[in-house]
C-alpha cells in the first residue's frame, strides 16, 4: 500500500512541475538603482533618455521556462516593454548621480540588443544566466552625435526552478552589471555636458 501511494505522489510531483513549465509567464522586472555619490554639477545639466528595440530574436519573450531535461518549454515575458524597463533604469541611476532627467538637454538614447535570460540544467541545482546587452548613444544639444558604446552585463545563478521569477532577477543583476560599465565611463559622463 505505501508503494502504491509513493508511486501516486510522485506522479502528482511529476505532473505537478510540469503544468508549471507549459504555462506561460508573465513577471515583472524589478531595476535596484546603485548606491551612487552625486556627481559634482550634474544638478546643471539637463537629458533626456530614450530607448530602442534592436533585438533580432527573442523579442516577444526574456526566457523560456525549461523541464528536468533542458528541453525549452513556455515562454517567459516581461509584464513591462523591454526598451522601457532600459530607459526606466538608466533615468534613475542619472538621477541617483544628480543629472536632470527631462525633455531637454542632451539625447541619450540605449538600442537594447539583447535583454535574456537561458536556464540550463545540472547535477544539483540548474543555472539563470542573464545577458544584456545595448548601445548607448549621446546626441549634444546641436544634435550631432559625442558618444557611442556597445555595453553587455551578464549575471550567472545557481537555481531550483527555470521560472519566470528567477529569469527575471538574473536580468535584473546583468541590467546592473551592463549600467555600471555605463555610468563608469568618464566618457560618457563628459558626453553629457556638450
Amino acid at each position: 500500500m505505501s508503494i502504491r501511494l509513493a508511486s501516486v505522489t510522485a506522479l502528482a510531483a511529476v505532473l505537478t512541475l510540469s503544468a508549471c513549465a507549459t504555462s506561460e509567464d508573465v513577471v515583472p522586472v524589478p531595476y535596484t538603482v546603485s548606491q551612487a555619490a552625486p556627481v559634482p554639477g550634474a544638478g546643471s545639466i539637463q537629458v533626456t533618455v530614450a530607448s530602442t528595440d534592436a533585438r533580432t530574436e527573442n523579442r516577444a519573450r526574456i526566457g523560456a521556462q525549461i523541464n528536468g531535461y533542458g528541453m525549452e518549454m513556455a515562454a517567459i515575458r516581461s509584464d513591462t516593454e523591454v526598451t522601457e524597463i532600459v530607459r526606466a533604469a538608466i533615468a534613475d541611476e542619472l538621477r541617483q548621480r544628480g543629472y536632470a532627467v527631462g525633455e531637454a538637454g542632451s539625447r541619450i538614447n540605449a538600442s537594447v540588443e539583447t535583454f535574456y535570460n537561458d536556464f540550463s540544467v545540472g547535477m544539483f541545482a540548474g543555472k539563470s544566466t542573464g545577458t544584456v546587452a545595448m548601445t548607448v548613444t549621446v546626441a549634444g544639444r546641436s544634435g550631432a552625435e559625442v558618444y557611442s558604446r556597445r555595453i553587455e552585463g551578464s549575471a550567472e545563478r545557481s537555481v531550483q526552478l527555470a521560472n519566470g521569477g528567477n529569469a527575471a532577477t538574473s536580468l535584473s543583476q546583468a541590467l546592473s552589471a551592463a549600467l555600471a560599465t555605463l555610468m563608469d565611463d568618464p566618457a560618457f559622463t563628459t558626453a553629457l555636458s556638450k
